[in-house]
């Protein structure tokens, strides 16, 4: 006991506390007065014992509190600051700040009861700031002698700190005079204090601080700028400043800048697949500059230097270069050689950063060859001296050689590599790895990962993700998500079974027309829409954004986006009598020709794939799919019709030759066999099989067999002359009819080929021969390209290019393209070969005609583009020909210029081609959305010219290709097995027969742009490309351009709530609304699935869009009042976001089926046998979480089987699971999960957090 005549120092130190001191003379008091600067409650640690056994005088203790705090100076200078509130909010604070120990609880219990009895009574002093502690007990203070009682004065607040913690310095007062003085002092205080019971009383219920409390925890009072900076760094989680490039990016664009960067926080992935020419390539360039300059650290582990690879067809390697790192003149470009940095010379992106040009290891030899298709930079800051980090380019070429067959352990070193080394991996032209069974679907989704299990981000850039079927989207999405599809799981998405219900019910509609069918398709289809499409897409077409952002503007002048206008052309004026009557003879041979060889290939089907879950497929002969592709090539040009019907000629010549040589000398079925390898060996029938092939998009039949059914043709043919015959009489007889149907299919050709023969010009008593197409070694026909008398095709391009004077009346209504930049397209290498040279010849005879296709050098200004044309020679050509989009003032001036490009579609994706004022279509894909990808390359954002569209439109030719197709229908139903599921021609849901062909092709030729990308979409996707932009996106968008551009709000400036302490923080702001809002997250399995602002006010509660914190913030700081008041608005506000968590809860609950579903509630009945061991029971939730996500239909045989062989499970008859050894299916499962890659699953309970709240009133 610490005596008081012992001493009269309270220091804190050992035996002399104050806590001991109050306790021991609380006991001998009968009453006593408190006066301290401040009262923390968590420190309140008085209990029954120690006051008076009989203490009857109440209150007994009187408490006075002060005003010394600690807040920051300008929270203290608020105008009217009230004390009462003030202290409510600190002591709120303070309770909700820590952790209580379950003693701290119970004596705030006690406090709140010691108040209730009247034992205790506590007041607010809050006229001046009251520094003094004083602990005054009182005994009696009527003695006239003694001493009244005791005082203890010094510097100890009446908190644990003060009480025994701190070194302080307190003294004790026993004097009468002293204790009298210190008494009348004390009582003079207390009525100039204010009543703080109910007060108090209140806090410790709104704190929450005692378990069962209604309130939800209020959090730590901040300045409304602060908070606001808070909230949005929240909200947009650390996007504050994407907006850094406004003067190169449109509205549009950094909404979906925004929109794409969300989805990459959340799924690692994004399709940009904004329509052509809409900005994909600038959109994602602003987010590779934000990444480099270390705007996403979340993105890469702690410490790297952030890394980016673009995988890039090779032809589209310059033009991001250009992007990105800008150009470079002879000068740069060997500095750059020599490893030099250099400043970054581009009018886009790193203006001011310096690069350099770096060799890494993951370049081998023959890498090493072509340093075009592999470039590495480094990216330095302003001053080049520190490393931002790196982007490297990569082409497709190189990239799809990179083997990554996880099944057979066979992962190329480089792709691993890859993996650890970028972060970020950007690519274009994404739906060229649509097909997951190609090895570079295979390599892109190896890159997900790296080797520590930290996952990669991926950009895909599309313009045509919706032209197939919805297999095409999920094999995109595959690329960047794992095989739990987690994130999607998380947010309780079933991505796989949705997509697997649609294609069932879709198969059902087709074959039935069920109405119910219908209505539950468009359920799902509406389910995809919103879960999927709208999840991982940044999708936006021409017609939705000028109907979305009316007023776009670029550099403070509007915009307009000019719908290229389309002109059909029909050329049957240019018929002459001669091109007549052979379309006539083509249209009645092909009907009679067989293709004979064909069937002596032994593969004589093409295998087409139906359904590939179902395993569905069906075969068309190779006979067929050549007559189709025969009425292609002439609805392309007569060239290419030619060209290809004399390949087949040749084939069929050597068949027959090598047959009739030695029909009577087979004497076995192996001597046909070899006469069969021979004539497929010279005939080089393989080429012929890939080219239909991949014509058509389909598989050869199995050759396995070929002989066999070579043999079976040949004794159908002979049953029908001496069915009595012996095997070789027979075979022999077989040949002979064989050789009868090569004959006449030769002697159809050859009709065809003297009509032919008589259009071509002749020069020195020969075919005038323009030149040859460049064709493989082994190809069995040399293609030379002739020159026609009168192609009625081709003297309708020349009429539109010749000068004006000289056009033609029967193309009155067709704009003139002389002296334009034109690009002409073809599908056909062949075709493309034609027109270049024959426009080459015709611009060098007929001078006068065009003066504008020849320099003042003599060169001229044409050039032609195919697959054959190696990148250097296609990078020259494009830069030539549209040197102001692609920086290609140098090549002009050492090579001329090109005003006429004529190109396959290897230049129909892309490149930048928008100098040109015209693209020439001079056949029509089958699908819209290649037209669209053609004109794309031409009608880009900013440019302004009138660009002309022409479409040239086959007249009889159609007919020639209605006939095939009519002819094939007879054979299968479903046509667009053949024609191809992308085309919008043939469309089997909106019933249009073959014979309306001509008719639709007609009317592609007329669309717009804009329609023609309406149509490309395919039928199954047209219903969910309806809405747009979500309004939150776009009011985020809003909110982000005011901060930077109207608040002019720097980086730095939210520097100071980037390291803030997760909140809830609060404020109160000057308003009218008299409302409260607050600012929640809500998570799932690590991650935030939703934000949502809610508001409370006299109207009851709603949501509330993010811009409302510009007003709440440009409101000025208010007093903290009515915190009760406030405390009863949150709740009511907590009520309702628990109201959302429930409905989280219900919408993502885990859902498994069948023997997955079995084991999940074995392994849950076996949970006791795991919990005495602290490995197991981590082992134990981490696969139970798993299998409640992994893909029933991918891993359930799988798993099944492990588990049975290693005995560890038994499947009885009701398919209910039976658990041998629990630790041993735990062991067997961790382990199958690491080797197949599958990350670790968080928790998937759904979580709130609150951010923070403002009290907007008026005072």
């Amino acid at each position: 006991m610490l005596g008081v005549d012992s001493t009269k120092i309270i220091d804190n130190t050992s035996g002399r506390f104050l806590k001991d001191a109050i306790r021991d003379m609380l006991r001998d008091s009968i009453e006593a007065k408190f006066a301290v600067g401040y009262f923390f409650l968590s420190g309140f640690d008085l209990v029954e014992e120690d006051f008076p056994k009989n203490a009857s005088k109440k209150p007994f203790l009187k408490l006075v509190m002060g005003n010394e705090t600690t807040l920051p100076t300008k929270e203290e200078i608020i105008e009217g600051y009230n004390l009462r509130e003030l202290f409510k909010q600190r002591m709120i604070e303070e309770l909700q700040s820590r952790e209580l120990t379950d003693r701290q609880i119970d004596r705030l219990k006690k406090l709140r009861d010691y108040i209730a009895k009247g034992l205790i009574d506590i007041k607010l002093y809050d006229k001046a700031r009251l520094h003094a502690k004083l602990y005054l007990f009182l005994k009696d203070l009527g003695d006239r002698h003694g001493s009244p009682g005791v005082a203890i004065v010094g510097s100890s607040n009446f908190t644990a700190e003060g009480l025994a913690r701190n070194k302080e310095l307190n003294v004790i007062l026993t004097e009468r005079d002293d204790v009298l003085y210190l008494n009348k002092w004390f009582d003079e205080l207390w009525n100039e204090s204010v009543d703080f019971n109910e007060d108090l009383i209140k806090v410790i219920e709104i704190s929450g601080a005692i378990p069962g409390a209604k309130y939800p925890k209020l959090g730590k009072f901040i300045d409304p700028e602060t908070l606001f900076k808070y909230l949005v760094y929240k909200w947009t989680e650390g996007r504050i400043l994407n907006l850094s490039e406004k003067d190169i990016l449109m509205e549009f664009q950094l909404v979906g800048v925004i929109n794409a960067i969300r989805i990459l926080n959340y799924y690692n992935g994004v399709i940009l697949a904004d329509s052509v020419g809409l900005g994909k390539s600038f959109m994602a360039a602003a987010i590779i500059q934000d990444f480099i300059t270390g705007n996403f650290p979340h993105w890469i582990p702690k410490g790297k230097v952030p890394a980016v690879m673009l995988i890039l067809p090779p032809s589209l390697i310059s033009q991001w270069e250009d992007l990105l790192v800008g150009r470079a003149d002879d000068r740069t470009l060997a500095k750059l050689k020599r490893g030099e940095k250099v400043r970054v010379n581009s009018e886009f992106f790193f203006k001011k950063n310096f690069k350099r040009i770096i060799k890494d290891d993951l370049k081998r030899e023959d890498d090493l060859k072509d340093d075009y298709n592999h470039k590495i930079y480094e990216i330095y800051d302003e001053s080049g001296e520190k490393l931002l980090g790196k982007i490297a380019f990569l082409s497709l070429g190189l990239f799809q050689n990179y083997k990554a067959d996880l099944s057979k352990g066979n992962v190329d070193e480089r792709l691993k590599k890859m993996a650890d080394e970028y972060d970020l991996f950007v690519i274009d032209e994404a739906h060229k790895y649509r097909n997951k069974s190609t090895n570079r679907w295979k390599a892109a989704r190896f890159l997900r990962r790296k080797s520590n299990n930290v996952s990669n981000k991926f950009m895909l850039l599309t313009a045509t993700p919706l032209n197939n079927t919805i297999d095409d989207i999920y094999n995109l999405i595959r690329i960047f998500t794992d095989d739990t599809f987690k994130p999607f799981k998380n947010k309780n998405i079933a991505i796989d079974e949705l997509i697997r219900e649609y294609k069932k019910l879709k198969r059902r509609y087709e074959e039935n027309k069920d109405d119910n069918a219908k209505n539950e398709l468009k359920k799902v289809a509406i389910e995809i829409k919103r879960n999927v499409l709208d999840e991982i897409m940044v999708l936006r077409t021409r017609k939705y954004i000028l109907e979305q952002f009316k007023d776009l503007e670029m550099n403070g002048k509007k915009l307009v986006f000019k719908d290229p206008k389309p002109y059909s052309l029909d050329y049957s004026p240019f018929y002459t009598d001669r091109f007549n009557a052979l379309i006539k003879l083509i249209s009645k041979n092909m009907d009679k020709i067989n293709f004979e060889h064909t069937k002596l290939y032994g593969v004589r089907y093409i295998v087409f794939e139906e359904d590939e879950e179902e395993g569905k497929y069906r075969i068309i002969e190779v006979s067929d799919l050549f007559r189709l592709l025969l009425g292609k090539r002439l609805e392309s040009d007569i060239f290419a019709f030619e060209t290809t019907l004399r390949k087949i000629y040749e084939k069929e010549r050597i068949f027959y030759s090598r047959f009739k040589k030695d029909v009577d000398k087979i004497m076995s079925e192996e001597e046909l066999k070899e006469l069969i390898r021979e004539a497929l060996e010279k005939a080089k029938i393989k080429k012929d099989l890939e080219e239909v092939s991949e014509e058509f998009n389909a598989e050869a039949e199995d050759e396995e067999t070929r002989f066999d059914k070579v043999i079976k043709l040949l004794n159908e043919y002979a049953e029908e002359y001496n069915p009595l015959g012996s095997s070789i009489e027979k075979i022999r007889i077989g040949l002979r009819v064989a050789l009868d149907k090569l004959e006449q299919d030769l002697k159809l050709m050859d009709d065809i080929f003297e009509a032919l023969d008589g259009l071509k010009v002749e020069e020195n008593g020969d075919f005038k021969v323009l030149g040859v197409v460049p064709r493989d070694e082994d190809e069995i026909v040399k293609s030379r390209i002739f020159c026609y008398k009168n192609d009625p095709k081709l003297e309708a391009l020349k009429n539109l290019i010749a000068i004006p004077k000289y056009k033609s009346e029967r193309l009155s209504h067709i704009p003139t393209l002389n002296g334009k930049k034109i690009l002409i397209f073809t599908q056909y290498k062949d075709t493309a070969y034609y027109i270049y040279h024959n426009l080459r010849e015709w611009i060098e005879r007929e001078v006068d005609l065009h003066p504008w296709l020849k320099d003042d050098k003599g060169r001229l200004k044409i050039a032609l583009v195919t697959g054959d044309t190696d990148t250097t020679t296609k990078i020259n050509y494009i830069k030539r020909f549209a040197p102001e989009a692609n920086g290609g003032e140098k090549e002009v001036e050492r090579y001329g210029e090109i005003d006429i490009l004529i190109s396959t579609d290897a230049l129909s994706e892309g490149v930048n081609l928008q100098d040109a004022d015209a693209v020439v279509n001079f056949d029509l894909p089958w699908n819209p959305m290649i037209i669209v990808q053609r004109v794309g390359r031409v009608n880009r954002i900013g440019n302004e010219k009138d660009v002309y569209v022409l479409n040239f439109i086959p007249s009889e030719e159609i007919e020639v290709l209605v006939g095939i197709l009519n002819k094939l229908k007879q054979k299968i139903e479903d046509i667009t097995l053949v024609v191809g599921k992308e085309s919008r021609i043939l469309s089997p849901e909106e019933k249009i027969s073959v014979e309306t062909f001509g008719e639709r092709i007609k009317r592609i030729s007329e669309l717009s742009m804009t329609d023609l990308e309406e149509l490309g979409i395919s039928e199954e996707f047209k219903q969910w490309f309806k809405g747009g932009i979500p309004q939150e996106q776009i009011d985020e968008y809003r909110l982000l351009n005011i901060i930077q551009y109207e608040l002019g709000l720097t980086k730095e400036d939210f520097e100071e709530v980037v390291n803030l302490e997760d909140g809830p923080y609060y404020t109160y702001v000057k308003s009218g609304s008299n409302r409260i809002y607050s600012i929640y997250e809500f998570y799932r399995g690590g991650y935030r699935i939703d934000k949502k602002i809610i508001s409370m006010g006299e109207d009851g509660l709603k949501e509330e869009s993010p811009l409302v914190l510009l007003e709440l913030v440009k409101g000025g700081a208010m007093n903290p009042v009515k915190l009760d008041v406030a405390a009863e608005k949150l709740k009511k506000i907590e009520e309702k976001a628990e109201e959302e968590v429930e409905k989280l809860r219900r919408e993502f609950k885990p859902k498994q089926k069948g023997f997955l579903y079995n084991l999940l509630n074995a392994l849950i009945l076996k949970r006791e046998e795991v919990r005495d061991s602290e490995e197991y029971r981590k082992k134990y939730n981490n696969i139970v979480n798993k299998l409640q996500l992994l893909d029933y239909h991918q891993y359930s045989r799988e798993i099944k089987s492990l588990l049975v062989k290693n005995n560890l499970i038994q499947v009885e008859r009701n398919n209910n699971v039976k658990i041998n050894d629990v630790k041993g299916v735990v062991d067997a499962l961790y382990k199958y999960f690491r080797m197949k890659r599958l990350d670790d699953i968080e928790s998937l309970k759904v979580e709130k957090k609150p951010l923070g709240w403002f009290y907007a009133y008026n005072g």
